[in-house]
């Protein structure tokens, strides 16, 4: 298997750096990333996944970027931009280098890939509306089908952001799975809950708000799966991230 100027040889467990005439034989945690990564190439694989591919008593997420600087380190400074982290929650390979990925931006935005350009679309959605939601809450959030979840500690208002090109049935399935993880949880943390999916699905972003004592505060988690689904939000990983207590 071709990765830039290296070979990966998964049979010899050998990954050759072309360029240098070099040879490694892979540490089996180094092995097991890039076995995965090759897999599910040009899909974003998430810290969880790439773990549980670690042998038991390396599993750990310095273990994890231990793997992923060396990976880089071996396939040099020509290569190493295929292996790409995706805002601090996963990973990507890409099949070509990040030069000749095919950019439709221009100015200040022109190095930006595709997939980061439609979750800056999507923060910056979210992020107008919370501008309104706070100044003028009357106006802001009509279009969005606002749900109200009761929980113990009171009611917490859910919002689904339909992106462009996204139907609305999608939209309402999406919501209806996300409220019932929300529901199994001891508690909600927070007062209002926006969420909204990049282009190809793949990444949710999930914008939190509430009151307290300084004011308003704001926080955004993400959420990254390689095969468009939501099967990793459940009440564990609400509580994970801070979303459920």
């Amino acid at each position: 298997m071709q990765i830039g100027c290296c070979w990966f040889d998964m049979k010899r467990t050998t990954l050759s750096n072309q360029i240098n005439d070099t040879s490694w034989k892979m540490p089996s945690v180094e092995f097991a990333v890039l076995e995965l990564l090759v897999r599910f190439r040009e899909q974003v694989l998430s810290k969880e996944q790439l773990l549980q591919q670690l042998p038991e008593e390396q599993r750990t997420p310095v273990k994890l970027q231990e793997a992923i600087d060396r990976l880089r380190f071996f396939l040099g400074e020509q290569s190493a931009p295929l292996l790409e982290t995706i805002d601090d929650q996963g990973f990507i390979l890409h099949t070509r280098m990040k030069a000749s990925i095919n950019h439709t931006l221009s100015g200040p935005l022109v190095g930006m890939t595709k997939q980061k350009y439609g979750l800056l679309i999507a923060q910056i959605l979210l992020l107008i509306i919370f501008v309104h939601s706070i100044f003028d809450p009357s106006e802001s959030i009509k279009y969005l089908n606002k749900r109200e979840i009761i929980t113990s500690s009171g009611v917490v208002s859910y919002y689904p952001v339909l992106n462009e090109g996204e139907a609305i049935a999608d939209t309402e399935k999406r919501s209806s799975f996300f409220i019932k993880q929300l529901e199994l949880c001891d508690s909600i943390l927070w007062d209002d809950v926006f969420v909204s999916l990049t282009h190809n699905q793949r990444v949710t972003s999930i914008v939190l708000k509430r009151k307290n004592y300084s004011g308003t505060e704001v926080r955004n988690v993400k959420g990254v799966s390689p095969d468009a689904s939501m099967d990793y939000v459940n009440p564990v990983w609400l509580k994970r991230t801070g979303i459920c207590g």
